[in-house]
């Protein structure tokens, strides 16, 4: 008895380890968990022109790398074209995509756009232009406000505290020029010795004769130029003039021509934004809002003032050509 009880447990036990073997063996492979999808920005930017925004652009590839980002660009060919730019914005948003990166050309004309995206549920990041009228995560840029008082600090710096100056605008700048030229008026009511008793607005092309007009009608001992195209034309019709160090620069912007004038001596200091940085933390913040992190309301970025002192610091090196980060 004891024995075929025995017996018995015995094949139970062999058949229950078959079976298990069977299973095993006959089990299928586990399916390979598919992929999280990239996350999808759209990013869009105020010209396809100028070193600037190409940088804008190496910072923002520089994340896609990083993050895993499926990124699609637009810009318009021109900085003052705002009805082309809203109307790529609104074009973005059929595309449904996780987030939107912003260089807006100008507010107010963005708040229907802004309206539509909150309403979507797609978190706008705003890079360059800080933007008012409407819903955004976080704004990434400069201060440009305080960069305009800046640059006349500067200047009020090299005349010695007194002096006649002019200012040049360009007529396309947006947001960030209108900002930049009330920071540089009110700057130059606080300085004593300084007079502002010129001032003109360029647009593509004309820079250098207006900068020329401006000199032929008024005795400046310096000038505050406001953005790339502003500051090569002042820095040009100064070439063209001899005015070498005899009537002050303070521009904006960098360029392998700016650079070059700011060495001949015909621009004195430049401030200078770090696109690159600009163009990666907006991607890097476009890819948080995406998860649904909270954003700080800005990340301010600071300004460098490159001269001819400091043109070949390793640091400033790296911030005029990107590609060597």
């Amino acid at each position: 008895m004891n024995n075929k009880v025995g017996t018995a447990i015995r094949l139970g036990l062999a058949a229950a380890a078959f079976v298990l073997i069977y299973l095993a063996l006959s089990e299928e492979p586990p399916v390979p968990q598919a992929k999280p999808s990239e996350t999808g920005v759209q990013m869009i930017v105020r010209t396809v022109h100028g070193d600037y925004w190409k940088n804008v652009s190496l910072g923002a590839e520089a994340a896609v790398r990083e993050f895993g980002i499926s990124l699609n660009q637009v810009a318009t060919d021109s900085e003052g074209d705002v009805a082309r730019q809203v109307l790529q914005a609104m074009t973005a948003l059929e595309s449904n995509p996780d987030a939107v990166v912003l260089a807006a050309n100008d507010d107010e004309a963005f708040k229907p756009f802004l309206d539509e995206a909150e309403r979507r549920g797609i978190p706008v990041i705003a890079i360059d232009s800080r933007l008012t009228s409407g819903k955004t995560e976080t704004y990434i840029g400069i201060d440009n406000e305080a960069a305009g008082r800046e640059a006349v600090r500067q200047l009020n710096v090299l005349l010695g505290e007194r002096g006649r100056i002019g200012l040049l605008a360009y007529s396309e700048g947006g947001i960030n020029g209108r900002l930049r030229e009330d920071g540089v008026r009110f700057a130059a009511k606080q300085a004593a010795g300084l007079q502002l008793i010129a001032a003109r607005s360029c647009g593509e092309g004309d820079c250098e004769t207006v900068a020329g007009q401006m000199l032929e009608e008024y005795d400046l001992d310096g000038i505050v130029a406001l953005n790339t195209n502003a500051t090569v034309g002042a820095a040009d019709e100064l070439k063209r003039r001899g005015l070498r160090n005899r009537v002050k620069l303070v521009g904006f912007d960098s360029s392998p021509e700016l650079l070059e004038l700011l060495q001949e001596g015909y621009i004195q200091k430049l401030i200078v934004q770090n696109p690159f940085n600009m163009g990666y933390l907006g991607l890097q913040q476009a890819t948080f809002a995406a998860e649904g992190r909270r954003l700080p309301e800005r990340t301010e970025m600071e300004v460098a003032i490159i001269d001819k002192d400091n043109l070949f610091w390793l640091k400033n090196q790296k911030l005029l050509f990107p590609v060597v980060q």
